[in-house]
């Protein structure tokens, strides 16, 4: 990939609101179809962001996962939608900024998309998708744990985008994971890795999460924090070259007017695997409890941060990143549902995308 794809972000955007705006300007996008609307205010704590190292370096990392039989022993987040009565809550304002895909995709609605989907497909892996999604794997106190992630595209090359909660033990310590390493393209449990293993560094996810989501005995999750069930991971540059040079980089936006979705995940729980990536995808969407998007789709944990997409074109492979899958919903009619990206996620993007 040339210097010049892996660069191909241009200036923050804004969708159907005005022909040209500074990266400056902040506006609110328009309401989509569907429910969604640009919250305001947000619940937030004193401090926006978390930011920090990882205590485990990039080499201690690669040699905590060198035996390859521990991929398929991580598990995942088993997190569902509250039944304590948590009603439907404002989520991260929207802001109607974007920044496209490595590989030209419309920023408007696809007429090449997946349609709907409730029943998760095995993912086709076509064009920018087969190297941007992938599987995430992190070592908390006594376990190992694994989610699902994608590399967005950034300045800096080196942001991968997935949910808070697959940086925190919420059902133990609360502790953040170490030796956290990302797979891109991931199959077979880390079996095959096309693109390599690539170490995060550094991570940000907002302070409200940190403070205010909680986690039940029964895995029911409570409290403010789900509304901004996002985080970014910077991480380490192999040989010179970002991740983004190799994998190329999907879009992303912050708030933006959409219709339909494309969900791309690992579920690991039964009755899937961990060993492929899964598709669900929908034409129309309700909110969640967390003033955000929910849809029909079965798939299971495993899926947990990964990549809810607009504007998806499935021969492209390259969408927009509108939210991270947080919760799941096996109950009766199976759904998730995603913590959209807004005002909090383009302050923690822009951050994790400053040069240092």
């Amino acid at each position: 990939m040339t210097d010049t794809h892996r660069r191909a972000m241009t200036a923050i955007a804004v969708l159907f609101l005005v022909p040209t705006l500074t990266a400056c300007v902040s506006v609110t996008a328009t309401p989509a179809a569907g429910g969604y609307q640009p919250y305001a205010p947000a619940v937030v704590s004193e401090e926006v962001a978390l930011r920090d190292t990882f205590d485990s370096s990039a080499p201690e990392t690669h040699d905590y996962w060198s035996n390859p039989d521990m991929f398929a022993d991580a598990d995942g987040m088993n997190f569902t939608d509250p039944d304590n009565g948590i009603t439907v809550g404002a989520s991260d304002p929207a802001t109607g900024a974007y920044f496209p895909p490595t590989t030209p995709t419309p920023a408007a609605e696809s007429t090449n998309g997946y349609g709907d989907i409730a029943q998760a497909q095995q993912y086709d892996r076509g064009g920018l998708g087969a190297s941007t999604f992938g599987r995430l794997y992190m070592a908390f106190n006594g376990h190992n744990g694994v989610c699902s992630a994608t590399v967005v595209n950034s300045s800096r090359g080196d942001i991968v985008v997935t949910a808070a909660h697959c940086l925190m033990d919420l059902s133990g310590d609360r502790s953040t994971p170490q030796n956290v390493v990302f797979v891109p393209g991931d199959a077979g449990n880390a079996q095959t890795q096309p693109y390599g293993q690539w170490a995060a560094v550094e991570y940000l996810m907002p302070q409200n999460f940190v403070d205010n989501a909680h986690v039940e005995a029964s895995g029911s999750v409570t409290g403010a924090g789900w509304t901004t069930d996002f985080a970014f991971l910077i991480m380490e540059e192999k040989n010179g070259q970002s991740i983004q040079d190799v994998t190329g980089g999907q879009g992303i936006s912050f708030g933006v007017p959409v219709q339909a979705i494309t969900q791309i995940g690992y579920p690991t729980a039964e009755p899937f695997d961990g060993t492929d990536e899964f598709v669900c995808a929908s034409t129309s969407w309700t909110q969640s409890f967390a003033g955000g998007y929910s849809h029909p789709c079965d798939m299971t944990p495993g899926c947990s941060g990964g990549g809810w997409l607009a504007y998806f074109d499935r021969t492209l492979g390259a969408g927009y990143i509108i939210a991270t899958t947080s919760t799941v919903s096996l109950s009766g009619t199976p759904t998730t549902s995603g913590s959209p990206l807004g005002k909090q996620a383009l302050e923690l993007y822009e951050q994790a995308d400053a040069k240092q």
